[in-house]
């Protein structure tokens, strides 16, 4: 039986690895360096570094560059904007000197009310002149086409148009805003900044304890079927107004939640959880810190890993365009406190899952725990059989 005992003990603590309570990371199955190789996981393991931090910088650079660019689609120059006369607008027309021209707006009518309605064919009807068209054209074209035909019946006319009420071109905001709505385009140029100020501006709300925050660095602007996504953090934080898009009628800008822009810290650390990330930027150590910094008493601080599931676009090569999509895995040695530094410096991404290994002898620990139970069972066994 002392056999039977001392061969079953060693078996187990051979196997004490495998057994240990908890998950852990077989580095030996993953790549270490650039080339794929069959037999292993497709998962590069990468060591955070300061020169790996600069290699980083410097591909997130050259993307950022790469993509300096308006679209196509979107580009359009304020400084040439006029506005465009549409179906439903209501215009107000002035005749200088011809009061009987001139629609008197009453003591309970507004100009809106009193004005020329442009009916669903692009026209409107005026004394003297008849229907005219005017859909699609700019207030100026609209003053100098009546000023001409008046001409023909009153010497020199002086004609002032305006619109009282724009009714027919809106840019539709939803999301999280404060007041989401459609909102009408004017005479005046509305880009993507204008139409979230008139929607009051980012919505934040208390749930559960947790804040839940509008994701300005995913806003999306959906025009003629085709979506764009827009950097809000970078136009307001950094000052970026390449990205402040001259809106159209039609665009629907649309603002989501920040309930998936978080990173997960799991193992040995104090308060294991899910965090969000505020402003657009959260570091590594800013996401141990949230979880309480390490459990001293369990952690194993050399193997602390950043696991980036290769659903957002990654930036650990030169060439990341080749390996997006791919997931990969890094590590940081944070067994002295200088590490901190790198942790400071790497940039966590949205889903990224933070793992703090347990220390071995803890895990030994554990498994000797677990192996106490049964050697007081089998003590127990040869208690009862003697």
């Amino acid at each position: 039986m002392n056999r039977i005992v001392i061969l079953l003990l060693t078996m187990l603590l051979f196997n004490a690895c495998a057994m240990a309570p908890g998950m852990r990371i077989d580095e030996s199955r993953l790549h270490a360096s650039a080339e794929p190789e069959t037999q292993k996981l497709d998962i590069k393991l990468l060591p955070i570094t300061g020169a790996a931090l600069q290699q980083i910088r410097q591909a997130q650079q050259a993307q950022e560059s790469d993509h300096a660019f308006q679209p196509r689609a979107l580009q359009a120059e304020s400084g040439a904007y006029q506005y465009h006369v549409m179906p439903r607008d209501v215009l107000q027309i002035t005749v200088w000197d011809h009061p009987e021209l001139t629609l008197p707006e009453g003591q309970f009518r507004s100009a809106a009310e009193s004005g020329s309605i442009v009916h669903s064919d692009g026209s409107i009807f005026y004394p003297y002149v008849g229907n005219i068209a005017v859909s699609g054209k700019s207030i100026e074209q609209i003053r100098g086409e009546l000023t001409h035909k008046l001409s023909k019946f009153m010497p020199k006319p002086q004609v002032d148009v305006r619109v009282s009420s724009y009714r027919s071109q809106h840019v539709y905001v939803t999301g999280e805003v404060t007041k989401p709505g459609a909102y009408a385009i004017s005479d005046m140029p509305m880009h993507v900044l204008d139409a979230l100020n008139f929607a009051g501006g980012a919505r934040t709300r208390t749930l559960s304890n947790q804040i839940n925050e509008a994701d300005l660095e995913r806003v999306q602007l959906t025009r003629s079927g085709k979506r764009y996504n827009i950097d809000m953090h970078k136009l307001l934080s950094d000052g970026d107004l390449l990205h402040n898009y001259l809106l159209q009628d039609g665009d629907l800008l649309h603002v989501p939640d920040n309930m998936n822009n978080k990173v997960f810290v799991l193992g040995e650390v104090k308060a294991a959880g899910s965090f969000l990330i505020h402003n657009g930027f959260m570091s590594l150590a800013d996401a141990l810190a949230n979880s309480g910094g390490f459990d001293m008493s369990s952690a194993n601080t050399g193997r602390i890993y950043v696991i980036r599931s290769g659903l957002q676009f990654h930036h650990h090569t030169r060439n990341a365009a080749d390996h997006a999509g791919k997931p990969v895995i890094y590590r940081l040695n944070g067994s002295s406190p200088d590490a901190l530094i790198l942790a400071d410096q790497f940039q966590l991404q949205a889903r990224d899952v933070v793992f703090v290994s347990t220390a071995d002898v803890v895990a030994w620990g554990r498994v000797l725990g677990q192996l106490s139970s049964t050697i007081q069972a089998i003590g127990i066994g040869r208690a009862l059989t003697r």
